[in-house]
């Protein structure tokens, strides 16, 4: 690639900063010509916008008599230089030609919007957000140390960040374009600054050119920053070469085409690119492999791909025949991959008395190498890690890149679906992740949607936890404030400050990453937990008297398992923190005691069977060690099915059943424990059990059709309705019903307290 100054008019520049009539049209003269270049590089386009915009920033850089800091005129025309050279569209070299003079508040974005559409508006406007992020890299502090300690890790931030900050992929170009001229025109600053803007681009915006494929940018950057960061190493190298890059550029077109006709009388259809090794590149592989320059094969580099890995094979044959090989440097990387998936055929060969290296692989092993797991990017810049999404959004970036390339080959410009397709291609809805500046001006990665607390928690345990008020941008906001890619935010703490409950809760937005969540609930359960145990006590217990089960008849330790903790205290701490939720420990109860909630209701039979009447069968019990004796459901109690019973064996009426935890029969076994024999329910149940069940609600007509409705809909028989209506409108009301087991009496009393105007439902036994 040319550089701009070599391919403008050399007048152009120097014209634009005079202001007589004769140098103006001059200036004007030299644009025209400028302009014809570009329309030959983009194959004929009119570029009547852009014709109008770079007269229109020439005439008001010739009138207005204020000193910029550049001028507006050449850094548009050298940026749309640069751009015009990747093959954009007019939109995007309006908006670079536009660029400084916004900056510079030569025009307003209003009447860019106004005059030139709401196309080059966007793009001028994206281009100025992202300008802004890139002042307060600079400035930032921090920054120094992670170049000079090559903190490559926390580097890549920062050109995500830039990445994400913006909707339209075109808008990175212009950046780009932007920054390399810059380059180009260090040589007149102060050194601190040369090797300042040096790191910055070799750090951030070459690894970002060379993701996206532009390796005419790449190269351009990387050795005009290695010229000013270590101006004698470069120059070695340089000598070294001992050619000019122009005569290295005609070798690999040579090269390429001799290979290409070889291929071809073979039958081998082939895609031959070449590339020159830059300075840089070269000086970064002496270092990284401890190599001297003579031992160096891939400073000249062709790149094959065929469709098949026998064609493969064949190639590589073809090569060794043109050229002579060169021992001992030959990869099979098909047959044994790199540790990263990495497949190709790499072999050096002396092609025209100079050392070249020959890459052979497919097409599907190429996309895999670019775009895939074994991006080369990945290893080459010492990542440890890949960012999916951050890969996703490259790889659309390069995609309209290849959309602007395949529209200037087939000399197309202007299709009615154009803009259509290329919405397809920038669609960054999905792009995950934000990048915010911390107070010290590190950066920071935080899924989207992060709001300030989440970002506290993210800098450290402590800081969430004794958070209690944030600013953005030196600005106070609340707590669920949601950040934005390239905020600076502080968070303000005290010592006294503890978390609030209020925090998880969903809907009021404090908290929207899982890590934030964590630490959260962490912090919760190691405070004070006798506190939570009595919390989470009295929340069971409510459910279990709705469900007339007394809390002792369960033990919470039986379920600990289930739930992945150690003891049935730690349940009732889940409960509190939000763990787990009472519903899903009701339901393992229900499991755990052999009721199906989802089996089938079956048809109640009739109370007791005349022939069964008084045995165990009729009532579907076990006892241990005795067989068809006489029995009785005891009254105080009237257990249910699934519910912990026991036996007691009385003097004339055999034995009545108890739950276990009633009181009479605690007091009876303790008296005279001889008596206690161990009982347990069937599986299932043969007949209904009488309930009594007590209803409390406001008195209205009708309301006792309505409930027995709810209760018929469950197949549940009554057997007996009591109902008294008080004088202050309340109405309580006693049922005798005859249920399968506790999970049925558990649905029936949770639908019965849903209906309208009930206060209360739950079971009545003896001492309630």
């Amino acid at each position: 690639m040319v550089t701009v100054r070599e391919q403008l008019p050399e007048r152009l520049i120097e014209l634009s900063d005079e202001t007589t009539v004769e140098h103006a049209e001059e200036a004007q003269r030299e644009l025209a010509a400028w302009l014809d270049r570009v329309r030959d590089i983009l194959d004929g386009a009119e570029l009547t916008k852009l014709e109008e915009i770079a007269y229109l920033i020439l005439q008001k850089e010739l009138t207005l008599n204020t000193h910029h800091s550049s001028n507006t005129f050449s850094t548009g025309i050298g940026m749309a230089d640069i751009l015009a050279h990747l093959h954009v569209d007019e939109d995007t070299l309006c908006a670079a030609m536009l660029y400084r003079c916004v900056r510079e508040n030569v025009i307003t974005l209003e009447e860019i919007q106004k005059k030139f559409g709401e196309q080059v508006y966007n793009l001028v406007k994206g281009t100025l957000a992202m300008g802004k992020l890139s002042e307060l890299i600079e400035k930032n502090k921090r920054l120094e140390d992670h170049f000079n300690n090559n903190q490559r890790e926390h580097l890549s931030g920062i050109y995500k960040m830039l990445i994400s900050v913006t909707e339209d992929v075109r808008v990175v170009l212009i950046k780009l374009a932007e920054r390399t001229l810059a380059l180009r025109e260090l040589a007149t600053s102060s050194r601190e600054r040369q090797e300042r803007v040096a790191r910055e681009i070799l750090t951030i915006y070459s690894p970002l050119a060379h993701r996206l494929g532009i390796a005419q940018l790449k190269w351009e950057l990387e050795d005009l920053a290695f010229r000013y960061l270590a101006p004698d190493r470069y120059k070695e190298i340089a000598s070294l070469l001992n050619e000019k890059r122009l005569e290295r550029e005609h070798y690999i077109q040579f090269v390429i085409d001799k290979l290409k006709t070889e291929l071809a009388e073979h039958g081998i259809e082939s895609e031959i690119t070449g590339r020159v090794k830059h300075i840089y590149s070269i000086y970064r592989k002496m270092k990284s492999k401890n190599l001297s320059f003579d031992q160096l094969y891939d400073i000249r580099a062709l790149r094959v791909l065929v469709k098949s890995i026998p064609e493969c094979y064949h190639s590589l044959g073809i090569v060794h025949q043109i050229w002579r090989h060169i021992p001992h440097q030959f990869d099979d990387y098909i047959t044994n991959p790199k540790a990263n998936g990495y497949r190709s055929l790499h072999t050096a060969v002396i092609a025209e008395n100079k050392s070249l290296e020959v890459q052979i692989r497919t097409y599907e092993m190429h996309e895999e190498a670019e775009l895939g797991v074994c991006s080369h990017f990945n290893y080459k810049e010492g990542s440890k890690t890949t960012d999916h999404s951050f890969n996703h959004r490259l790889h659309s970036l390069r995609a309209v890149l290849e959309h602007y390339q395949e529209r200037n080959e087939s000399n197309v410009h202007k299709h009615d679906d154009e803009s259509e397709n290329l919405e397809d291609l920038q669609n960054f809805e999905d792009f995950e992740k934000i990048y915010v500046f911390s107070r010290d001006g590190d950066i920071k990665e935080l899924p989207r949607g992060s709001t300030v607390l989440d970002f506290a928690y993210h800098v450290h345990t402590e800081v969430g936890n004794k958070c209690y008020a944030a600013r953005v941008n030196q600005r106070y906001v609340p707590l669920t404030y949601a950040l934005k890619t390239g905020e600076q935010v502080e968070i303000l703490t005290k010592k006294d400050r503890e978390p609030n409950r209020d925090w998880l809760v969903n809907s009021l937005g404090y908290i929207k990453t899982a890590r934030a969540r964590d630490k959260l609930r962490h912090w919760f359960r190691q405070q004070d937990r006798s506190k939570n145990l009595e919390v989470g006590r009295e929340i069971l217990n409510k459910e279990l008297a709705r469900l007339a089960i007394h809390p002792k008849s369960i033990d919470l330790n039986d379920y600990s398992s289930h739930f992945n903790l150690k003891t049935g205290d730690d349940i009732l701490v889940a409960l509190v923190s939000g763990d787990i939720s009472l519903h899903a420990l009701i339901n393992q109860v229900n499991r755990q005691m052999h009721l199906d909630n989802d089996e089938p209701e079956l048809v109640l039979k009739p109370t007791l069977n005349p022939r069964a009447s008084h045995t165990l069968s009729a009532h579907g019990i076990l006892i241990d060690g005795l067989d068809n004796v006489e029995l009785h459901i005891a009254q105080c109690c009237q257990p249910v099915h699934g519910e912990s019973i026991g036996g007691y064996i009385t003097l004339n009426r055999g034995v009545s059943i108890h739950k276990v935890a009633c009181p009479d029969y605690l007091r009876m076994i303790k008296n005279e424990p001889e008596r206690a024999v161990e009982a347990d329910w069937e599986m299932q149940p043969t007949r209904g059990q009488s309930v009594q069940i007590v209803i409390d609600a406001y008195d209205r007509r009708g309301l006792l059709k309505d409930l027995t409705q709810v209760i018929f809909s469950d197949q549940i028989n009554i057997r007996q309705v009591n109902t008294i209506s008080e004088a202050d409108g309340i109405a309580n009301m006693k049922l005798l019903i005859e249920v399968k087991g506790l999970a049925q009496l558990s649905r029936l009393l949770a639908r019965l307290e849903q209906q309208p105007g009930i206060i209360s439902a739950r079971r009545l036994v003896q001492g309630n």
